[in-house]
């Protein structure tokens, strides 16, 4: 009896484990996007930017025409920091956006003074999640 019951449960076993998941790059989308410039990210999110500034931070602001999505690397030394957006791309439940903040060049002149490198990307608008990466 113990016999039978095992040579039933053993292909049971092995159907149950055999499974296709499918992977979240299979629904992904790479996104048009288009890099804000300050005199054109709206007035409200620019002063939450600004009180933001001093340290890393990520979020997002919609106008109901359009979706801001905005990463900050806190204060920097000096001058000389850009941002690139590595991928930008949404799936059926999400935006998924991946930045780099890229610092000076080794002997390149910098300014001295303090700044604080954000980016801040346009979309059209959406309510879904936003991940960053």
């Amino acid at each position: 009896m113990k016999r039978y019951l095992l040579l039933l449960l053993i292909p049971m076993l092995l159907i149950s484990g055999c499974s296709i998941k499918k992977t979240d790059t299979d629904d992904r989308t790479d996104m048009d996007f288009t890099v804000v410039v300050k005199e054109d990210i709206p007035k409200e999110l620019l002063t939450v930017i600004e009180e933001k500034k001093n340290e890393e931070f990520t979020m997002s602001y919609g106008d109901g025409e359009f979706l801001y999505i905005v990463e900050g690397y806190g204060k920097m030394p000096t001058g000389g920091y850009s941002i690139r957006v590595d991928e930008m791309y949404e799936t059926t439940d999400e935006i998924v956006i991946h930045t780099t903040l890229m610092g000076p060049k080794a002997g390149e002149a910098v300014n001295k003074m303090e700044t604080y490198p954000y980016i801040a990307v346009k979309i059209e608008y959406t309510d879904k999640n936003i991940v960053f990466e």
